[in-house]
């Protein structure tokens, strides 16, 4: 069962904070065992998991179907945690706060904040100059794949017991009551996740006389505007804007289209072939 690698006070021992991965197929499983807490020994599934559908062969299989299973496996353990931890929260909520944390776009960023993309086996055909440009989708659909390998051969408690580690600091920060109530917390939130710049609020327009003022307040994403939020002060309309930006971004996000939003992803070692 579960062998987290721990250091002498007992805490997991973090993985070393490395450049583009030169090593051998042992020396990835190792560090996916550093990062996932458990010792990992069916290299064939941990290969399988980290191949990009681009070096994938009749015999190296890609690791679409292993993100399939790692996909449900994540939501699962998503969804008992917040129904568990929160009894209170209706369904609508349920959905939301978990939309959020299983985002593709917050997976990626854990992805690559834990050095799992730099272990991927790739194809030299998306290579240009030492570097791959990789979707958001990919990274995420690696995290999923990767998170199969742990449950093929750890079960569902090593994997819940990664994910809530992993994921446990996103998920408490979407359900606090800052996350509920401020709006403009929220998409704060997922903008950093979508590596987005942040937020900007603009006043568009006082309407009506002193007693009762409207004011229109427009929230601008890169490119993108969104609004207007309608109050009847300036805090009141961002914080509307806000809602009505978070809304939209988590619709578009739930059909994120591979080859969107391309990352740059340094892969300069040479994959086995």
């Amino acid at each position: 069962m579960s062998d987290a690698m721990s250091g002498s006070d007992g805490s997991l021992q973090s993985v070393p904070d490395a450049g583009a991965f030169n090593g051998s197929d042992a020396e990835r499983m190792e560090r996916c065992s550093r990062v996932l807490g458990f010792r990992l020994t069916n290299f064939e599934n941990l290969r399988i998991a980290l191949t990009h559908s681009s070096a994938k062969s009749d015999d190296n299989p890609s690791n679409e179907r292993m993100e399939f299973l790692g996909d449900a496996v994540l939501g699962l353990i998503v969804s008992e945690k917040l129904f568990r931890e929160h009894p209170d929260y209706p369904e609508g909520e349920l959905t939301r706060v978990k939309s959020v944390a299983v985002s593709r776009e917050v997976l990626a960023q854990r992805c690559r904040e834990l050095g799992l993309h730099e272990l991927m086996y790739l194809g030299k055909g998306i290579r240009r100059d030492g570097r791959a440009k990789l979707p958001v989708s990919v990274l995420a659909n690696l995290y999923e794949s990767v998170l199969c390998a742990l449950y093929m051969e750890g079960g569902l408690g090593a994997a819940r017991e990664f994910v809530e580690r992993d994921l446990g600091p996103v998920i408490r920060s979407v359900t606090s009551h800052q996350f509920q109530q401020n709006y403009k917390s929220a998409l704060q939130h997922l903008v950093q996740g979508h590596n987005e710049r942040a937020p900007i609020y603009r006043v568009q327009g006082e309407f009506g006389p002193d007693h009762s003022k409207e004011f229109h307040v427009m929230v601008k994403i890169g490119e993108r505007a969104f609004g207007p939020g309608i109050g009847r002060n300036k805090k009141e309309a961002e914080q509307r804007a806000a809602k009505i930006a978070l809304a939209e971004l988590l619709a578009q996000w739930e059909t994120f289209e591979e080859g969107d939003d391309l990352l740059d992803i340094p892969t300069e070692f040479e994959d086995d072939e």
